[in-house]
């Protein structure tokens, strides 16, 4: 395989497969993705700062990304929360709104080509320099999974302060099973508990990691034809771009799956009926 091939294989492997430390700061427990939530953090920090106090005194909000923000908190008070929890349910509202925006802001972070350069730790153990940007933090299943788990003891833990914990675990069995049919439904209950959370951290990372990969192989085009790039180019910067877009709407997405599913366990945790 020549070098012109190789290089740009091994780059998207490990960007997709690795955690890229940075120099100087791996033994902190900084990579990209870190860098990446940070970032994504920062920013909501700020947005949601001027957000609340443009609204704040004022029951119509000016501009349209004001209006924007707010339209998306009411969709997801509207018709996620208030249509499993009532409206009872709108003390959880902090919580959705937090993991939502975190999620998008994460998902639509690995979009941004930022022109940062940092040198990076690569998977050979050696120190190259390396533009920051196109690394999404919820394309690794450890970020994944610790929304996940956090979202589990959320929910776990509303539903044993709301039930006891007695009660809860009583619930997790329906009422009425045959009595030869209860370790096996038990069972069945115990590890349709702990599978949420895990569907939930899969179905994340899966669908972020799918969409940079398809991006990437339909690039990377460009480099397997080298002989004929000149062809291959603008088709695959193209479909590129459509991808990109895709992309786009995929973070979004995501975003409320996560949440809607979130939600949906947590009323299911409330109510056991």
């Amino acid at each position: 395989m020549s070098p012109a091939i190789a290089l740009p294989l091994a780059w998207i492997s490990e960007h997709l497969t690795e955690i890229e430390p940075i120099a100087g700061l791996s033994q902190f427990g900084i990579s990209k993705h870190v860098l990446a939530m940070l970032f994504g953090s920062t920013v909501l920090l700020l947005v949601f700062s001027a957000f609340g106090k443009r609204i704040s005194g004022d029951p119509v909000p000016r501009g349209p990304f004001v209006n924007f923000l707010e339209s998306i908190c009411l969709f997801l008070r509207d018709e996620v929360v208030r249509p499993f929890l009532g409206e009872d349910g709108d003390r959880f509202l902090p919580m959705v709104w937090s993991f939502f925006f975190f999620i998008l802001a994460c998902n639509l972070v690995g979009l941004l080509p930022l022109p940062i350069k940092l040198s990076v730790v690569g998977h050979d153990g050696g120190v190259h320099a390396t533009w920051f940007g196109m690394v999404t933090a919820t394309g690794t299943y450890y970020v994944t999974g610790t929304l996940a788990f956090s979202a589990f003891i959320w929910w776990v833990g509303n539903g044993i302060k709301a039930q006891g914990l007695v009660a809860f675990i009583r619930h997790l069995v329906p009422s009425g099973v045959p009595l030869p049919l209860l370790p096996l439904i038990a069972v069945l209950e115990v590890v349709g508990l702990i599978v949420k959370p895990v569907a939930l951290m899969i179905r994340l990372w899966a669908n972020m990691t799918g969409g940079h990969a398809l991006f990437y192989a339909i690039v990377g085009l460009i480099f397997l034809f080298s002989g004929i790039w000149y062809f291959i180019a603008p088709v695959a910067i193209i479909a590129g771009m459509a991808i990109f877009v895709l992309e786009i709407f995929v973070a979004f997405l995501q975003a409320f799956v996560f949440t809607f599913l979130m939600v949906v366990f947590l009323d299911g945790s409330l109510h056991p009926h």
